[in-house]
C-alpha cells in the first residue's frame, strides 16, 4: 500500500460491521470500478491491489486527488453536483463500468436523486451501483434527540458536512426513484453483533449499503 496520507482512515477490512469493509466485499474481483467521491483513493487502492479491479476515481478535491492518482488506475477532477458530470466522463472515454461506488458521498450533495439518475448511463450491461447512506434513525441519534441534542461532529452520521439525511425507507426510495432495482442490502454498525444489526437495522444500522441495478422494462430496455 501507499504511504499514509493526512486524509486517510483505517479501512478495517476484516471488521464484519465496518462500512468500508462491507462495500469492499460487495465488489467482485477484476471489476471496472468508478469510485465516485474517491477522495485519496484508499478504498480504491485496496480494490486494485487485493481484487485486481481497474479503478477510476473522481472527486472535486484537487489535493485529495493528488494522493488518489498514485493509488488508482486513473483519476479525474469531476464535481458530481455540476449537471452533465456523467457526460463529461463519457466524452473523456470513461464509461461502461461494472461498479459505480457511491461510498458515503450522496449525503454530501444537494440533489442525490439527480446524481443517481445521471449516473445510470455509466453502468455497463450486467453492472450495478453500490450506494452507502447514513441512517439518521440510528438509536444513538434517537437517544440524543430525546435529550434535546443534535450535535454535529467531524465524522459519522452527524458529520457536519452532511446536507441530506436518510432513514431505511427514504434511502430505499431514493435509489428506486432514481431508476434502480435494489438487489441486495446490508448494514454497518457500531461495535455490536452482526445478527443484532441485521435483525433491527432501523435502530442499529449506521450505514445502509445497497447494491442496485438499472431498472428494465419488460422488453429488456432500460427504463
Amino acid at each position: 500500500m501507499s504511504t499514509q496520507h493526512a486524509y486517510d482512515f483505517d479501512l478495517r477490512l476484516a471488521d464484519p460491521v465496518s462500512t468500508h469493509a462491507l462495500q469492499f466485499r460487495m465488489i467482485p474481483g477484476a471489476a471496472r470500478v468508478l469510485d465516485i467521491g474517491c477522495h485519496t483513493g484508499i478504498l480504491g487502492e485496496a480494490l486494485r491491489i487485493q481484487k485486481q479491479c481497474i479503478v477510476t476515481g473522481i472527486d472535486r478535491d484537487a489535493t485529495a486527488l493528488e494522493a488518489a492518482e498514485r493509488r488508482l488506475n486513473a483519476v479525474a477532477r469531476i464535481d458530481i453536483e455540476e449537471p452533465g458530470w456523467a457526460t463529461t466522463l463519457k466524452q473523456s472515454g470513461k464509461t461502461k463500468f461494472d461498479i459505480l461506488l457511491f461510498g458515503d458521498v450522496i449525503e454530501h450533495t444537494r440533489d442525490p436523486l439527480g446524481i443517481l439518475k445521471e449516473a445510470c448511463g455509466l453502468i455497463a450491461p450486467g453492472g450495478q451501483a453500490i450506494v452507502s447512506l447514513p441512517n439518521i434513525a440510528n438509536l444513538r441519534v434517537r437517544l440524543g434527540l430525546l435529550r434535546g441534542q443534535f450535535d454535529y461532529a467531524d465524522s459519522g452520521i452527524l458529520d457536519r458536512t452532511h446536507i441530506r439525511f436518510f432513514t431505511l425507507k427514504s434511502a430505499r426510495e431514493l435509489v428506486q426513484n432514481a431508476g434502480y432495482k435494489i438487489t441486495r442490502e446490508t448494514y454497518s454498525g457500531y461495535s455490536m453483533p452482526r445478527w443484532l444489526i441485521d435483525l433491527f437495522p432501523s435502530l442499529f444500522a449506521v450505514n445502509i449499503i445497497m447494491a442496485a441495478i438499472p431498472a428494465w422494462d419488460p422488453k429488456g430496455q432500460r427504463e
